[in-house]
Parts: C-alpha cells; sequence; structure tokens
C-alpha cells in the first residue's frame, strides 16, 4: 500500500492541512444535520482516497437514496433501500474470506450513509439488525490488518447505533455544523474546549481521539470530475 499521504481538511487556526492514509486513518465516522456539509465531504473523501489508491475496490451503501449517490445506481456496488444489507453482506464475505489468509490486499472502502437511518428501519428485525453491527463492529476491529476500511455518514452517532463499543474504533471522526452539546458528547467525549459557531463545511475533527481542532472542508466545485473518479472503482456498470 502506498506511503503518500492526502490532504483532506484545513485547520483553520494554525493555517494546516491535515493529510491521512488508509493506514493512519482506517475508519472515518462523519456527522452532522441537513446543510452541514457531510454529503459534500463524504464524496470528497472517497474520491481522494480513490485518487490515492488506484486499485481500490469501493461500495457504497446508500439508504436514503441521496440524489448525490443515486448517480451510482446502475453500477454493480452501488446499493440503496433494503438492498443495503445486501451490499454488507457481499462486503463481509470478501472479508472473511481475506481473514483466513495473510499477504497484502488492495483496499475495500464502504461507505454506509445515513447509518442511523439503515439501522432504524432494520430494527424491525433483530437479527437483521444485529447482523449489520456486527458486521460493522468487526470490520472496525479487524478491517486494518486486511485492507477493509469503513466510512460511516450520519447525522447523530449515538451510541445504539454501534455494537459493543465499536464508536471508539473509528480513528477519523468528524462533526461538520454547530453539533448539539449531545452530539459534542458523542464524538468528543473527553473535551472541554469551547466550540466554535460553524457555517457550512466547517467543524471539528479528532484523529486517534486526541483533541478535536477547527477545521474546513476543502472548497471545490467540479463534482463531475469526483463521480466520474469515483465510478472507475464501483466495479463496473450492470448489466
Amino acid at each position: 500500500m502506498m506511503k503518500t499521504s492526502i490532504n483532506i481538511l484545513n485547520a483553520i487556526d494554525d493555517n494546516k492541512k491535515i493529510s491521512i492514509t488508509l493506514t493512519s486513518c482506517p475508519h472515518y465516522l462523519i456527522t452532522g444535520g441537513t446543510g452541514s456539509g457531510k454529503t459534500t465531504f463524504s464524496l470528497y473523501l472517497i474520491a481522494k482516497l480513490c485518487l490515492l489508491y488506484k486499485e481500490a475496490t469501493v461500495y457504497i451503501l446508500d439508504f436514503k437514496g441521496d440524489e448525490h449517490f443515486q448517480r451510482f445506481n446502475n453500477y454493480e456496488n452501488y446499493f440503496s433501500y433494503v438492498d443495503c444489507i445486501a451490499g454488507l453482506r457481499e462486503v463481509y464475505e470478501e472479508f472473511s474470506e481475506r481473514l483466513k489468509t495473510t499477504g497484502s490486499f488492495p483496499p475495500l472502502i464502504i461507505f454506509v450513509d445515513e447509518l442511523a437511518s439503515m439501522i432504524s428501519y432494520f430494527s424491525r428485525s433483530t437479527s437483521e439488525k444485529n447482523e449489520i453491527q456486527r458486521i460493522i463492529a468487526e470490520i472496525l476491529m479487524m478491517g486494518r490488518s486486511k485492507s477493509v476500511h469503513i466510512i460511516t455518514s450520519t447525522q447523530r452517532p449515538d451510541s445504539s447505533l454501534f455494537s459493543n463499543g465499536a464508536r471508539d474504533n473509528y480513528t477519523f471522526k468528524l462533526g461538520l455544523g454547530n453539533l448539539s452539546s449531545e452530539g459534542k458528547n458523542m464524538m468528543f467525549p473527553s473535551t472541554d474546549i469551547e466550540f466554535k459557531k460553524c457555517s457550512l463545511g466547517y467543524g471539528y475533527v479528532s484523529l486517534h481521539s486526541n483533541e478535536p481542532i477547527f477545521v474546513g472542508v476543502p472548497v471545490f466545485s467540479n463534482y463531475e470530475k469526483i463521480y466520474s473518479i469515483i465510478k472507475l472503482h464501483l466495479g463496473g456498470k450492470k448489466d
């Protein structure tokens, strides 16, 4: 796996770039309310990782069928609504196979959008809800060594969404917009800093549970390029 890092956020107070790799930050939790810039950053992050890891395979589990992600709906590795559990099972099968062998693997990146809505729907069936939480927890705990990485986006990162404290295994936690007091405690439980008011595209990030840093999402306008980059990693078009 390449050692080169990518600049992913701007640290506002000291005017520096925040750089990451899948080795340094294998799993990502992104939270924020409607209009906070969560979806925009998610697309940007996925595309930047695809540029760095040319051999990566991407899965997009888009439970709500967001218009920004529906552009991928004719690709093999895009799943929406109730089909998201089938996509997660497909990923888990590959993950399980990797656990049985040694050696290096190309990155497998799973993006789960609106996790809270997905968990809420599948709560109708306790077994399916438990299955989703178990798979996510296993990937968070053991995925790094097998180059399996998860990016999760949700409005509220409640502990009830994750089993057995799995939320603590996200190495990159980004809260965009003005989080509620509860939201701040969920994302950054050990800090007592005074949070600044955040406009669109601004928030706080914590790497490896370190003190949160005030950041801004880089400005970009070429969405078509981002979509084109991601499509190259989605397993090809469906027949």
